[in-house]
């Protein structure tokens, strides 16, 4: 029998393409069972997978509520230097080890955050995959990527690229290095000092959840193949969907605003996207999971819903207005229209910067986003032909299925390898 563990850390876009791989190994034959936040529980059941708890609500919802994580240079910190840190590796570590003793062919899958079960790969030598949500996790000294905290940081990785990863790794490493040594060490290896350059990256497997033309890309190591975008639409029931598709049905195509399902301090920006949408003539819909950052009363034109499945809303939206987060970047994509992003933190910088690449959008960061400024870029995505098109051309590159059995396939080659 064949079985696999997957650990997927951190908000909805980066839990669901594991809830996207877990689905397609189940349909390959695998017992397959998630590692994730208690959040997101129902959303594993009801893919029809196993659930194993990853931390508890009471800590998702501490760092979600800190406004700290979606501040451009403190956003890493707040996840990496938190009090739980290293509990949260210690039950990564201590699930995969239990999980590498049992029989049959078995596989760790983790995102670029399981460090625990990187940790257990080195202790057991059960084989680990490591899956990589986006680009900016290579590095690359030619292209290098855009980092969140302005002209300063950038400026410093394009034109000295080796001393500006030395610079993150001396902030990174350090925080990184106080979960993850302590449990190393129990485990009888050998300290370390840097992990961003190489070792969160399983020497067995590495699995980029991203097209290779999705903007300038690195030399790879070796281990690494590009397999592009898992996605899911979680099948919950909701009544505010029916009152969601009648307005969406009831006049022109809407934008569609999200900044992320972990978001809680966007108020101040969902008021202008209300004003900048009714300056530009557009109809608008709203969604995010806390209500308390949606302003009320909203005007006719526009609608709240906390949750709608992406890949039957988008196609009948005229755009998107979003963080930057690469899932919800992906499901733009592939609905093949233009996207408005607006960076916070992580690695939403580089993602708009890819957007503005491929020419499918723009962005623009949120100390500019004033109710003008995206009155008039909502109105240019809108009308500007050739921004369509490509979004349209791009969207026909693009094959969910295609992708998932690529990397069921990757999965089950490094799982026989040392089977």
């Amino acid at each position: 029998m064949k079985h696999a563990l997957l650990f997927g850390v951190g908000s909805a876009g980066d839990v669901f393409p594991f809830i996207a791989l877990g689905k397609g190994l189940a349909a390959n034959g695998w017992q397959v069972s998630l590692c994730a936040n208690p959040t997101f529980e129902q959303q594993v059941l009801r893919a029809g997978l196993a659930f194993e708890p990853l931390g508890t609500r009471e800590h998702y919802d501490r760092i979600t509520l800190n406004p700290n994580l979606w501040h451009p240079r403190k956003g890493t910190r707040t996840i990496l230097a938190d009090f739980q840190a290293m509990d949260m590796v210690r039950n990564q570590r201590d699930l995969a080890r239990q999980f590498a003793k049992g029989p049959g062919n078995r596989v760790l899958i983790s995102s670029s955050l399981g460090f625990g079960a990187r940790i257990a790969q080195e202790e057991t030598g059960v084989p680990l995959v490591t899956t990589h949500l986006a680009p900016i996790v290579l590095r690359c000294p030619k292209n290098p990527p855009r980092v969140p905290g302005g002209w300063l940081p950038n400026t410093l990785l394009r034109f000295a690229p080796k001393m500006a990863y030395r610079l993150v790794d001396s902030i990174a490493d350090p925080l990184i290095g106080g979960a993850v040594e302590p449990l190393r060490a129990e485990s009888g290896n050998q300290p370390i000092k840097r992990y961003l350059q190489g070792w969160w990256n399983s020497p067995d497997r590495v699995l980029l959840n991203f097209p290779e033309w999705f903007g300038p890309m690195a030399q790879l190591p070796p281990q690494a193949r590009h397999v592009g975008f898992l996605q899911h639409d979680d099948d919950q029931a909701d009544d505010n969907l029916l009152q969601l598709w009648r307005f969406v049905e009831a006049g022109t195509p809407p934008i569609v605003a999200t900044f992320g399902s972990a978001m809680r301090q966007a108020r101040w920006l969902l008021e202008r996207m209300v004003q900048a949408s009714a300056d530009s003539g557009a109809r608008l819909v709203i969604l995010s999971k806390d209500p308390q950052q949606v302003p009320k009363p909203l005007p006719p034109h526009a609608f709240h819903a906390t949750w709608a499945p992406m890949g039957k809303l988008l196609p009948q939206a005229a755009m998107l207005a979003h963080h930057g987060g690469i899932g919800t970047l992906a499901r733009s994509l592939s609905a093949g229209i233009p996207q408005l992003v607006i960076p916070f933190a992580h690695d939403q910088a580089d993602n708009a910067h890819r957007v503005r690449w491929l020419g499918c959008g723009d962005f623009i960061t949120p100390p500019w986003a004033t109710r003008h400024r995206l009155a008039k870029i909502m109105t240019r995505l809108l009308g500007e032909k050739n921004i369509q098109a490509t979004a349209h051309t791009l969207s026909l590159r693009i094959n969910p299925q295609t992708s998932l059995q690529l990397a069921c396939d990757l999965v089950e080659q490094a799982a026989m390898a040392k089977g």
